[in-house]
Order: C-alpha cells, then sequence, then structure tokens
C-alpha cells in the first residue's frame, strides 16, 4: 500500500513569497496541461466501458506514479525555499518524500515550511508526518485521489479502485475518511469535496 491574499508568517520574505507563487503557478499550469492530456485517456476508457469486450483489470499505476513525482517536486521545491531540503527524505521509488516533523511542526511555533505547506493558519491543519501529501494541504493529493476513482472506473467496467491507489493525507486521517466501499461516482465525490475542504484550510476559509 502506498503511504498511504496570502498572509505569509514573519518567516517569508518577500523574495520568498514570490517564488512561492512562481511555484503555485507553476504546478497548476502543469497539472492543467496534465490534465488536458488525460482528457484523451479518459474519453478513450469510456469507450472501452461500453464496448461489447472488456479489458479486466487494468490498473493505473503510471498515473499514479506521475501524481506521486509532481507531489514529491513540489514538497523539494517549497522545502528548498524553507532552508531545510537537505532533511526530505525519499522513501523509495513511487512512494511520497518525508521530512522530520522538527522541519514542520504541528504546533507553534511555526516555522516557513508550516506555512508553505498548511497555509495560512497551520494550527488548525499541520500533520503528524509531513509528506509530500500534504502540499497545498493535502488538497492536490485528494484531487488525485477524485480523478483515480474515476479513472480506473472507466477502464474496468465501472469497478471501483483497490484502497491501495488511494493516497492516505496525513492530517486526513487513513484513507482521508472515505472508506474504499460504494458507487465509485460517490467515492469521487467524496475525494473532491475533502480536496476543496483542504484548499479552504489552505486560505483560512471556513468551509459551509
Amino acid at each position: 500500500m502506498r503511504y498511504p491574499v496570502f498572509r505569509i508568517g514573519a518567516e517569508l520574505t518577500a523574495c520568498g513569497n514570490a517564488h512561492r507563487r512562481s511555484i503555485v503557478e507553476r504546478h497548476f499550469h502543469e497539472h492543467s496541461q496534465n490534465q488536458h492530456a488525460r482528457v484523451g485517456s479518459l474519453a478513450f476508457g469510456a469507450a472501452l466501458a461500453v464496448a461489447p469486450f472488456a479489458i479486466a483489470d487494468t490498473d493505473i499505476t503510471s498515473t499514479i506514479d506521475s501524481e506521486i513525482a509532481s507531489l514529491n517536486t513540489l514538497f523539494q521545491g517549497e522545502a528548498d525555499l524553507a532552508g531545510v531540503g537537505n532533511d526530505v527524505a525519499t522513501n523509495g521509488a513511487n512512494s511520497f518524500d518525508t521530512i522530520p516533523l522538527a522541519d514542520a511542526p504541528n504546533a507553534s511555533p511555526f516555522n516557513a515550511f508550516d506555512y508553505e505547506l498548511y497555509g495560512i493558519n497551520p494550527a488548525g491543519t499541520a500533520a503528524f508526518a509531513p509528506a509530500s501529501a500534504n502540499v497545498f494541504n493535502g488538497a492536490l493529493a485528494n484531487f488525485d485521489n477524485a480523478y483515480n476513482v474515476e479513472l480506473y472506473a472507466l477502464l474496468n467496467g465501472g469497478d471501483l479502485t483497490a484502497g491501495n491507489d488511494l493516497f492516505v493525507v496525513p492530517s486526513d486521517g487513513p484513507l482521508q475518511g472515505i472508506g474504499v466501499s460504494g458507487p465509485a461516482a460517490e467515492v469521487a465525490q467524496n475525494c473532491l469535496t475533502i480536496g476543496w475542504d483542504d484548499l479552504l484550510g489552505y486560505f483560512d476559509i471556513p468551509s459551509t
């Protein structure tokens, strides 16, 4: 199983904020490009789902590995900006990178990396085991989860993806509290809802 406006703290300088915004903009640009590239795959998967033949157990490993690599790159970049990049631990191929809790405390006093990972108010969102799945307070990982659930269902006749295809975001608890049972569309929607709440938390906006 896989591992499982901006008001930054006084630690961040104007230069740091500019670099940080650059990383945010670059990732979302790349993420948008990736999603556009995936549209063709989704359409093809939909065709397979209704075709008179079936391809059993089509996995989505390459998609998941790409998502993990993207999150690890963002995590390393943010750690470098915060001056703790040398402490990032890689955990083998296709696993989330981690960092010691001392470099991103889950209790006050918080540091620059906390604000980069969790947003405006780390006190309400900081994880006990900081990892690349926590980038943007875990929002990106949960959006990836929603996509993965739907993609797997399209490629496998509506079947729900196995639990090990869902990312565990440490601050959200095991399997983000969504479980791995029920209709795929419902599970995907739950992932989107949790991801949206994570993003609101990053900006310290109460969810409704």
